[in-house]
């Protein structure tokens, strides 16, 4: 086992190792393994505070290294309420991360093995997930500035236990890890064994299958980067659609990846959907902050701008500056290609003018009846970011004159016509 370890972590001897080291099984095996190497490392060991088991086991994983003369980083964890689970693996994450920063080193190795990578198959197979899910856990993966290492991933826990028992290695079991309150743990202690008792090649049989997924998953990742790359990340649906569908659901993981954003099939699907059937100009919400914002061929992410909401009585002498900053004027100004010029039909009788956001409830008139504006935007397909822009001017009935660059009101009763300059702002 020492050599296969050896051969696995040859590549990454420029930098120091993070070891995170629970006492259990897996990760005192690895650490044994790993300081036979007489490679620089660094031990990680969590107390969650939850067992108390716990201050024994951190006692010897404090003894052990300093018989060993190994640096080690004793982190307490304060676990907010949620799930447990899920939280503490975020805050394991953060703080091995942080370790790795201060050793100024990449590598983080963490003690994950065959049975874990079942237990991972399974689930992400019964929830779903995208080509790179199913596989699994990946022997060697980037993770932003790191590169997180599992060496052990090839032996199965028997493997693990046998090393264990002929190196007379001390380690300490989990009662936890026997609870059947956690999803993972009714997969380790009953569906994965009864695939074994099935079939004693299972675990082998997963691995070849992790395997495949990764090699097809790289294949395709790198054609992803290389459209990306290309394309100054951007999508240019003309070449977009050209791709095998497996290529475009991962060039826009990859966009949503390289985003921080959370995604599943489901909503990949919908994206592909959107990019197939949306018109030149909308757009698709990715999260609170973010959208998938379509102009004509070329699709790219962007920040959602929040819409300011403004209603502004209009000085006809005066340069009126909007909450937008944008603004309307009706004084004879300069020509500047910037503003955009029209002619304002309207009521002196019903003045002041109003300049203002869109609002419910919106009608247009025209000269075969009344339409909704929320109408008139769908008919023209006008996306919901150009919409929040426009700017609606209204006498002091209410009645729209005006969807500036959009819609100009012509009824017949509109007796007076004024200048009317504009800049929508934001």
């Amino acid at each position: 086992m020492l050599k296969a370890i050896q051969e696995k972590l040859h590549p990454f001897l420029d930098h120091p190792w993070v070891v995170s080291v629970s006492t259990g099984v897996d990760s005192m095996v690895l650490l044994d393994l790993v300081r036979r190497l007489n490679h620089p490392i660094v031990v990680v060991h969590f107390n969650h505070q939850k067992r108390i088991e716990s201050n024994t086991e951190a006692e010897f994983i404090q003894s052990y290294c300093e018989t060993h003369h190994l640096d080690l980083q004793y982190i307490k964890l304060e676990i907010p309420s949620g799930n447990f689970q899920d939280e503490a693996h975020h805050l394991r994450k953060q703080h091995l991360e942080g370790v790795a920063r201060t050793y100024q080193t990449p590598y983080i190795l963490t003690a994950h093995h065959a049975n874990d990578l079942a237990e991972t198959v399974l689930m992400r197979l019964s929830r779903g997930s995208n080509l790179l899910g199913y596989a699994g856990l990946q022997p060697v993966s980037a993770q932003g500035d790191f590169i997180y290492l599992k060496p052990l991933l090839s032996f199965s826990k028997a493997d693990l236990y046998a090393y264990a028992k002929n190196h007379q290695i001390h380690f300490f079991e989990d009662a936890s890890n026997q609870e059947n309150l956690y999803t993972r743990n009714r997969y380790r202690k009953q569906i994965v064994p009864q695939m074994i008792e099935e079939n004693p090649q299972f675990l082998n049989k997963v691995i070849q299958y992790s395997n495949h997924l990764n090699e097809a998953f790289s294949y395709i990742r790198k054609q992803s980067k290389k459209y990306l790359s290309v394309h100054d990340n951007h999508l240019l649906l003309s070449t977009f659609f050209l791709e095998d569908v497996v290529i475009q659901k991962d060039i826009i993981a990859c966009l949503l990846e390289s985003n921080q954003i959370e995604f599943n099939q489901l909503k990949l699907d919908s994206i592909l959907s959107f990019l197939t059937h949306s018109g030149p100009n909308q757009s698709f919400q990715l999260d609170d902050t973010l959208i998938l914002r379509r102009v004509y061929q070329k699709v790219s992410i962007v920040e959602a701008t929040p819409s300011k909401p403004f209603n502004q009585v209009l000085d006809l002498e005066a340069f009126n500056v909007l909450e937008t900053m944008g603004f309307v004027t009706f004084l004879d100004a300069p020509s500047n290609s910037s503003f955009y010029e029209i002619k304002l039909c309207y009521n002196k009788l019903a003045l002041p003018l109003v300049a203002r956001q869109r609002q419910p409830g919106d009608i247009l008139e025209f000269p075969y009846g009344k339409k909704k504006l929320k109408d008139y935007y769908i008919d023209h397909k006008i996306p919901m970011h150009i919409r929040d822009r426009d700017i609606v001017i209204t006498d002091q009935t209410g009645r729209i004159l005006s969807v500036l660059g959009r819609y100009y009101n012509t009824s017949k009763d509109l007796d007076s016509v004024i200048k009317l300059r504009y800049k929508r702002g934001y």
